[in-house]
């Protein structure tokens, strides 16, 4: 056992793009605070190419960059510190999303990326009793950013 996980417990992770958008958006944040942890690593993040994708297309927005006031190059930034994280390749879809189709990608990656917790904002994840079961009986908790930061303090 590593000085990490003797002083630890080391959980997986899968984040939902909200949480990076938040990052980038505003410097001083949670958001911001779990990618230093992970960074440190104090948990490990499990991405998939889509996500990652999906988080360079959101922030590469005009109108987002504008109102937030970030560049290119920030954005950039953060798609290379994300494609650093461990990547699954996500090739079938456990179809968990009924009522938003676009959140499958998380939950496959969560899924098939063996996760403890799916961090996310996203009140369809979070408030969905079904989904929660159905991600529960693969040992997936969906959970939001205080929530998540709590669990991995504890020792």
């Amino acid at each position: 056992m590593n000085e990490h996980e003797q002083r630890w417990r080391i959980y997986r992770a899968t984040f939902d793009t909200n949480i990076f958008v938040r990052t980038v958006i505003r410097k001083d944040n949670l958001p911001n605070h779990l990618l230093s942890l992970w960074r440190e690593g104090r948990f490990i993040l499990i991405l998939a190419q889509p996500i990652i994708d999906e988080v360079e297309k959101v922030l590469s927005r005009r109108k987002l960059r504008l109102k937030y006031q970030y560049t290119l190059n920030e954005v950039r930034d953060l798609v290379e510190l994300l494609q650093q994280t461990s990547i699954v390749e996500v090739n079938t879809s456990f179809e968990l999303c009924p009522r938003d189709s676009t959140d499958n990608i998380f939950v496959d990656c969560a899924i098939l990326g063996r996760v403890q917790f799916l961090v996310s904002t996203d009140n369809d994840l979070i408030d969905n009793a079904e989904l929660k079961q159905s991600l529960f009986e693969f040992g997936v908790a969906v959970t939001d950013p205080p929530n998540f930061l709590q669990e991995i303090q504890q020792e």
